[in-house]
């Protein structure tokens, strides 16, 4: 297989097709948006296909609800700052530079402090656990 080379700026947001418990499917904007990496014939709200790799943006005052994933979740904080909270744990506030590792099946949310450039890789198809969160993805 030929090397996967991609560029973000190329890619279409697909913010306004992800539909999120309690919010929907909502149209991003200049200061929100989801762009896939992955390869350029598989759904990205339904990846099949490795790599599994979501560049995002979030704004200040936003909110990732409560939910899990199915897979093994890596990202990196390349810019901004937020608060992470883990069932059972105190509220962990990191930035720009900060790497963190999430196991399969951590049920976890956070909200964005500053606004926020993050990388988000997934070691298999990065399914929301239905339990967790209703219907959705990504």
């Amino acid at each position: 297989m030929d090397p996967h080379i991609v560029n973000v700026n190329e890619l279409p947001d697909i913010e306004a097709m992800i539909e999120r418990p309690g919010t929907g499917a909502v149209a991003g904007t200049d200061s929100k948006w989801t762009h896939y990496l992955g390869l350029p014939d598989d759904n990205p709200l339904n990846p099949q296909m490795a790599p599994f790799v979501y560049h995002i943006r979030r704004p200040a005052g936003d909110v990732t609800p409560v939910h899990s994933h199915k897979a093994n979740r890596i990202e990196y904080v390349l810019q901004g700052k937020i608060e992470w909270r883990q069932q059972g744990k105190e509220p962990v506030v990191y930035g720009a530079g900060t790497m963190t590792y999430v196991e399969a099946g951590t049920t976890y949310g956070y909200t964005v402090l500053e606004d926020a450039e993050i990388l988000i890789i997934f070691d298999d198809k990065p399914y929301v656990s239905e339990y967790a969160v209703g219907t959705g993805r990504v």
